[in-house]
C-alpha cells in the first residue's frame, strides 16, 4: 500500500476518536509518511510518529480533567472543564493568574511524548499555532524547532482561551485551529498528495480548498459530529465510545465496512440493498436511529433487522403503557372534545411516516421470520 500523509484536526477530548482511527489503520496496514496536526491533533500526531500505540491507549483511557489542570478549588463539574457550572472558577483563575494553570497537562504530555523518538521516527511532524502579537499563524515542522522545545510547541498549538499561556519566547499564542483546523496545505507544500484527514471538529468539514485539488483523500469523520460530545469532556465511558467510533469509521472509510450511520459487513450490506432496494436500506438506518438501535457495532443483515424489530416492539409497548396511564385516561375526555381531524391524528398515527419503504422491508423480514418458525415447527 502506498503511504499517506496524515492530517489530524483539533478538538480536545474528542481526540480519542483519532486514536481509534489509528488502531484501525494499524490493522489495515496503512503506512504514514508525514503528519500535520493542530491542538490535540498535534499531540496525537507526536504519539503516532513515535509509534507507542499501547502507551497512547493507556494515556487516553485514564486521562481526566483533574490530571491536566491545577486550581485552588475542586471543580463543580469535574468531567467537563468548560461546563457552565465551572465558569465562575475559571473566571477567577483568569483574573488572578491569567488563566487556568495547565502545568500538569504539560507534564503529562512530556511523560508520554518522547522528542528523541519523534525526531528519529523518519516521519516528519508539523503543527500549527497562532501568535497573537503578530496576528499570524505559526506553522512548524519538528526539524525547524530547537531541540527540547517540542512539548512547548505542542502545548502552544493546543492553547485554548482561558488556559494559562506558556511559551518559550514569552509571546502569547492561541490554538492553531482558529487559523486552520485541518492543515492539509502544510503537507501539500512538501509534495504529499495522498491524505488521510481525521476530522473531529464541529464545523461542516474541510470544504473545497485549493489545497485539495487533484489530491487523493481518505476523509474520516463521524456521520454526526455531535456524538463526539464536548471538547473538554474527559469522561471514561465517552472516551471509550469515541475510540470505538473512530475505529469503525476508519474501517468504513477504507472500505472494510459499509453503511451510512450504521456499520455492516460489505457482503451483508450488498445483500440488504439487493433484497430491499437502496432507498429502503437508507430509510432502515434512519428508522434504527429514531428507535435508538445500538450504533457502534458491526451488523449482519439478520442481526440488524432483528435489532430493529425488537426496538420497534419496545417502542410499541411503551406507547401502550403510556396510553393506559391514569393521567392520560383523565385527559381522554379532552381529546374526545377536540375536532374529529385532530382525534384521527392522535389515535391513528402513521407508523412509519415518510419511511414507507423501510416499513415495507421490515414487514417483509417479519413475514419471512414467521414462515421460518412455522417450517421448523412442522418439521
Amino acid at each position: 500500500m502506498r503511504p499517506y500523509g496524515l492530517v489530524l484536526a483539533g478538538g480536545g477530548a474528542k481526540g480519542a476518536y483519532q486514536i481509534g482511527a489509528w488502531k484501525a489503520m494499524r490493522e489495515i496496514g496503512v503506512e504514514i509518511e508525514m503528519i500535520a496536526g493542530v491542538s490535540i491533533g498535534a499531540i496525537n500526531g507526536a504519539l503516532i510518529a513515535q509509534g507507542d500505540f499501547d502507551r497512547t491507549v493507556e494515556l487516553w483511557s485514564n486521562i481526566e480533567v483533574k490530571d491536566g489542570i491545577q486550581m485552588e478549588a475542586q471543580l463543580k463539574a469535574p468531567e467537563n472543564l468548560f461546563s457552565f457550572s465551572n465558569l465562575p472558577q475559571i473566571f477567577h483563575e483568569i483574573i488572578k493568574n491569567g488563566g487556568v494553570d495547565v502545568t500538569p497537562a504539560r507534564n503529562l504530555v512530556a511523560q508520554y511524548v518522547d522528542e528523541e523518538k519523534v525526531r528519529a521516527s523518519g516521519i516528519p511532524l508539523g503543527l500549527v499555532t497562532f501568535q497573537l502579537s503578530s496576528m499570524k499563524p505559526v506553522e512548524l515542522f519538528v526539524e525547524e524547532m530547537q531541540d527540547g522545545l517540542l512539548v512547548d510547541y505542542l502545548m502552544l498549538s493546543a492553547r485554548f482561551p482561558g488556559l494559562h499561556n506558556q511559551s518559550p519566547d514569552g509571546a502569547k499564542y492561541l490554538d492553531g485551529g482558529i487559523y486552520d483546523n485541518a492543515p492539509v496545505r502544510m503537507l501539500r507544500q512538501r509534495g504529499i498528495n495522498r491524505f488521510i484527514v481525521v476530522d473531529i471538529s464541529n464545523m461542516k468539514g474541510i470544504g473545497h480548498k485549493d489545497d485539495l485539488s487533484c489530491a487523493d483523500i481518505i476523509y474520516i469523520r463521524p456521520n454526526d459530529p455531535k456524538e463526539l460530545g464536548e471538547s473538554f469532556e474527559f469522561d471514561k465511558p465517552m472516551t471509550e465510545k469515541r475510540m470505538r467510533m473512530g475505529y469503525l469509521d476508519a474501517k468504513k472509510a477504507f472500505g472494510f465496512l459499509r453503511g451510512q450511520n450504521y456499520y455492516f459487513q460489505p457482503k451483508e450490506y450488498r445483500l440488504m440493498q439487493q433484497k430491499y432496494g437502496y432507498k429502503a436500506v437508507s430509510e432502515l438506518e434512519i428508522l434504527a436511529a429514531q428507535y435508538g438501535v445500538e450504533r457502534l457495532t458491526v451488523y449482519t443483515h439478520h442481526k440488524f433487522m432483528r435489532a430493529l424489530l425488537a426496538a420497534e416492539e419496545a417502542a410499541e409497548t411503551e406507547r401502550k403503557e403510556m396510553t393506559e396511564n391514569p393521567i392520560l385516561k383523565v385527559a381522554k375526555p379532552i381529546f374526545e372534545r377536540a375536532s374529529e381531524e385532530l382525534v384521527k391524528k392522535i389515535r391513528k398515527p402513521r407508523k412509519y411516516g415518510k419511511l414507507s419503504e423501510a416499513g415495507a422491508a421490515l414487514e417483509l423480514f417479519r413475514s419471512a421470520r414467521k414462515r421460518t418458525v412455522v417450517q421448523k415447527t412442522e418439521e
